[in-house]
């Protein structure tokens, strides 16, 4: 019902897709502006795109057929199976089945922010404008890259760098996250599970020697499947963290980054702290 197997007619091609990545790589600069009046044209074209993809799903919606029937909860297996299938279109390397899995996925935005509209929470335009608001907030050199501490005639290197610290830096402002492990998805696979609170745990200054062996080596052919077993072990992993931040906050009196010394003072083992 979801699919969108249907033949996708080839889209124009932009004043900017001649330029590729590498070649933007290659000169160490974005900044480039387009000659007058091609970005808004550009834009206007992606903007009537979306707008008659959004229309179509109000279409649909108003028919009162199988989509007033679906919930969020409802449309869980269709977004995983599409992420799944747009992972498959990226390994295989081809564009065509790339494009069309994007739509698919798309069309799962739309799904849910119709969803939510109907029953009075929010829009697609909530949604866009959300979005927009993270990236401009997270992105400081969008407005004035001198102002934000960016160097124009840095290296492509040196640029990433400087994004990936002012994202972070404006990332940790907003949540006010008391956990290093707040802002995970439970729901993920086991796998990217356990690599996320090990990467996240590790950039909160835990040692190495308090990750335990069963999210080191995944066994295969025990009781219940490897999937559950790393599932059981990366939470129950993430508790034992939560839990040391805890007892940390409590001796000290207020919640403060942990050092290396000071995880292995609170880290529970039963009852006892090391």
């Amino acid at each position: 019902m979801l699919s969108t197997d249907e033949p996708v007619l080839p889209t124009g091609t932009s004043a900017r897709s001649g330029a590729s990545a590498a070649e933007a790589t290659e000169s160490g600069s974005f900044s480039d502006r387009p000659a007058p009046g091609v970005l808004e044209a550009e834009t206007a074209s992606v903007a009537a795109g979306l707008s008659e993809a959004v229309e179509v799903m109000d279409r649909l919606w108003r028919f009162g057929g199988w989509e007033v029937t679906q919930t969020h909860d409802s449309l869980r297996p269709y977004l995983l199976e599409e992420t799944y299938e747009l992972l498959d279109a990226i390994q295989e390397d081809d564009p065509g089945a790339i494009r069309e899995e994007l739509g698919d996925l798309l069309l799962q935005v739309l799904f849910h922010s119709r969803i939510a509209e109907a029953a009075g929470e929010f829009s697609i335009d909530d949604v866009a404008a959300a979005l927009v608001a993270k990236l401009v907030n997270r992105s400081p050199h969008l407005a004035d890259p001198a102002a934000a501490g960016f160097d124009p005639h840095a290296s492509v290197t040196e640029k990433v760098a400087a994004q990936e610290k002012a994202w972070e830096e404006r990332k940790t402002a907003e949540k006010a996250r008391r956990s290093c492990l707040d802002g995970i998805a439970m729901a993920q696979p086991a796998l990217a599970l356990a690599e996320k609170v090990r990467s996240r745990s590790a950039q909160a200054g835990l040692p190495d020697d308090l990750i335990p062996d069963d999210l080191r080596i995944v066994r295969l052919g025990g009781p219940g499947s490897a999937e559950e077993q790393l599932r059981i072990a990366t939470l129950e992993f993430a508790a034992t963290i939560r839990g040391a931040e805890d007892f940390a906050e409590a001796a000290r009196g207020a919640r403060l980054p942990l050092d290396a010394d000071d995880w292995h003072r609170y880290w529970p083992v039963g009852d006892r702290r090391h």
